[in-house]
């Protein structure tokens, strides 16, 4: 891939990213905003697991007013007061749908439609990905998520047993894959590959885009996402 190519494929994985934080802020009624190739927090940051900020552009700047952990996307960037750690890889896939998973006996994606779903949901993604539970229900996900515009939450079940989430922000660019997350001891079985088709389908005209783990990494390959960079988190000192 040519350094524009390259350069494009990043500033469409910082949109995305982007914009499953304008939900996330929407929903936790905090404000965030985009200027001149900055997408950022017009206040403080309201949950531990949200960026402060995320650079749309190569060449965007980075006040020192912005609270929380920055995202420096095309990882080229300098902020005094923070310190800057690699974090995950910027993975895209072109247009289409996604083969690759294997069927996985009992397995069930449905998305969110309830408030009830969305407390399953985020009691799942918690779990799932750190191994503990939401200090309280919609700490992350509030009643009502389920209504943002662009924004589906996929819940996996094996005989109703929660085993796995996902979720996909689309916009008229791309769509943003994330919170894939799936119960330690289900691990192993494709349900990480199965909950990101489900992701990729609910928009499949568009890019799909996404931030790998490294344990990750392999899972979206196999489904056609390919590695285009790894972005900078700059975080506070102290």
């Amino acid at each position: 891939m040519s350094h524009a190519g390259q350069s494009g494929a990043i500033e469409l994985c910082a949109h995305g990213e982007a914009a499953w934080h304008a939900l996330a802020y929407a929903s936790l009624h905090a404000e965030w905003g985009e200027r001149d190739g900055l997408a950022r927090s017009l206040g403080g940051v309201p949950h531990q697991f949200l960026l402060g900020a995320v650079t749309l552009r190569d060449d965007a700047e980075v006040p020192a007013d912005v609270p929380g952990i920055v995202c420096d996307s095309f990882a080229r960037l300098i902020l005094p007061g923070r310190e800057a750690a690699v974090t995950g890889y910027w993975m895209i896939r072109e247009p289409g749908t996604a083969e690759g998973a294997g069927d996985v006996p009992g397995l069930r994606i449905r998305p969110a439609l309830t408030d009830d779903d969305i407390a399953w949901f985020e009691y799942l993604a918690f779990l799932a990905a750190d191994g503990a539970l939401p200090a309280r229900s919609g700490e992350l996900h509030p009643a009502g998520s389920q209504h943002l515009p662009g924004l589906t939450l996929l819940i996996a079940e094996i005989d109703g047993d929660g085993v796995g989430t996902a979720l996909s922000v689309v916009t008229p660019r791309v769509n943003n894959v994330g919170a894939v997350a799936v119960m330690p001891a289900q691990r192993g079985r494709g349900i990480g590959s199965a909950l990101t088709q489900a992701a990729i389908a609910v928009a499949p005209g568009r890019p799909a885009t996404l931030s790998a783990t490294p344990s990750g990494r392999g899972v979206y390959a196999r489904l056609g996402f390919t590695e285009v960079g790894r972005p900078l988190h700059h975080h506070p000192l102290g």
